[in-house]
């Protein structure tokens, strides 16, 4: 009796649905706001976040990608630093008199540095010749501008940098606004719960994050189902 009553709860513990069930879990992306962080059993590894259908049990693994963002200006960045521009690029530009005008980059939406992949370009932008560039920043004419590749940049050393790097989970604090992207378990609608593959604690003052972040689309890929098969080709007619 006591081997049968073994193997029953042996059997429901592997068999009961958990929040990596391919059945249930789905891609989901939510902002919300961290209403408390860690658990007795995993201290670092639980956080609830609520979101406006309530709370949601997140849980975290060393695979989730934690970055923090901020805002700097472009003065403020060290030489050699890599950064990534959405603008225009402008040819060299002949001025009166024998005047030689560099390349530049003009007509720029926003300045990028640290950890970053830039995005699709927004319809509306590219329309206008805009494009990603990326590379090290070079100080030149005694400081007071600045180069990327061989393109000046048209911009003042006061204008706005996101400045976005990775981080653990140490810098996860209670009521912090965050985005979340992940596997989302609702088949219990009052004990959702949440795979985390990536946390964004987003600056509220950077209004670009539609050209460089384009947060909707940020859904992880659908999980393939164990045991699902990849599509068979048709049999050959012959």
């Amino acid at each position: 009796m006591k081997i049968m009553l073994i193997t029953l709860i042996t059997w429901m513990a592997i068999s009961g649905p958990t929040i990596s069930d391919d059945r249930v879990a789905k891609p989901f992306i939510v902002s919300g706001s961290i209403k408390s962080i860690g658990s007795k059993e995993a201290p670092d590894k639980i956080l609830v976040v609520r979101d406006k259908k309530g709370n949601i049990q997140v849980k975290l693994s060393p695979s989730t990608t934690i970055e923090i963002h901020k805002i700097t200006t472009i003065g403020d960045l060290d030489g050699g630093a890599t950064i990534h521009l959405l603008a225009r690029k402008q040819a060299e530009q002949l001025g009166t008199g024998g005047a030689r005008y560099p390349p530049m980059l003009v007509q720029i939406q926003c300045i990028v540095t640290g950890s970053f992949k830039p995005s699709k370009i927004p319809s509306k932008l590219a329309s206008q010749g805009l494009v990603w560039v990326s590379g090290t920043l070079k100080s030149v004419e005694n400081g007071r501008e600045r180069e990327v590749g061989e393109y000046r940049l048209g911009t003042a050393l006061g204008s706005e940098v996101l400045q976005i790097e990775h981080k653990n989970t140490k810098v996860l604090k209670k009521r912090q606004k965050i985005f979340l992207a992940g596997y989302l378990d609702d088949s219990d609608r009052k004990n959702r719960s949440m795979e985390a593959t990536e946390i964004l604690i987003l600056d509220p003052r950077w209004k670009k994050y539609p050209a460089t972040h384009d947060l909707p689309s940020r859904k992880p890929a659908a999980r393939k189902k164990e045991g699902e098969d990849p599509p068979k080709e048709d049999d050959l007619p012959f």
